[in-house]
């Protein structure tokens, strides 16, 4: 069965390969090569996400951090690309799926709806496997943006379900689109995402 995270690295690798390393991207302050310096990151350093902001090991965390990011911006995307070593768990398909399935989509969408040339008209085509496992995903994070956004919110998909989140006092809000559409929505990709929106 063919891994959905696997797919949506692929989608990924494609995406940052199209645009150039200072192309900008949905994340706030980073182009694409500091997106793809996260996902190597993300994958075979952990440790370097913390790493620079912690006492003792900040100096030599923040120099390994430098020196990944002077490898430069095809090396990181291939590096993308490989993905983690052998031995780390991710790489044990189901593992994959739930960690990066969500996190890859959405790194994909952030390069190429963040371009001038992208049409809202035409998304890019996703299977039914990967709108499912969105859907589901997505389930289980929708009540952290309901707790963020301070809203009771109903997050609709016709066709797929519906679940509400936040605490029953606070306004009612409804959100309709295809799962991916509220999975962008919930992760901060509001002017992108592709939904509507009813109040009360």
């Amino acid at each position: 069965m063919t891994s959905t995270a696997s797919e949506q690295r692929n989608a990924l690798v494609t995406a940052l390969r199209s645009v150039p390393a200072d192309a900008p991207t949905l994340c706030e302050g980073w182009a694409a090569e500091d997106l793809a310096l996260h996902i190597v990151i993300r994958d075979s350093r952990p440790d370097l996400l913390v790493g620079p902001s912690l006492p003792l090991v900040g100096d030599r965390a923040s120099k390994a951090l430098q020196n990944l990011r002077g490898t430069g911006y095809e090396s990181l995307v291939n590096r993308a690309q490989a993905g983690p070593p052998a031995y780390f768990p991710q790489n044990f398909p189901p593992l994959n799926d739930m960690m990066n399935t969500a996190e890859f989509y959405i790194h994909t969408e952030d390069v190429l709806r963040a371009q001038p040339d992208f049409d809202p008209t035409n998304p890019r085509s996703i299977s039914e496997k990967l709108r499912r496992r969105l859907w589901k995903q997505g389930a289980m994070m929708f009540p952290m943006a309901a707790r963020k956004a301070k809203r009771r919110i109903t997050f609709e998909s016709p066709g797929y379900g519906s679940t509400t989140s936040g605490p029953a006092p606070a306004p009612a809000r409804k959100i309709t689109g295809a799962p991916e559409e509220l999975l962008l929505w919930a992760f901060g990709r509001e002017e992108k995402a592709q939904v509507s929106i009813s109040e009360g």
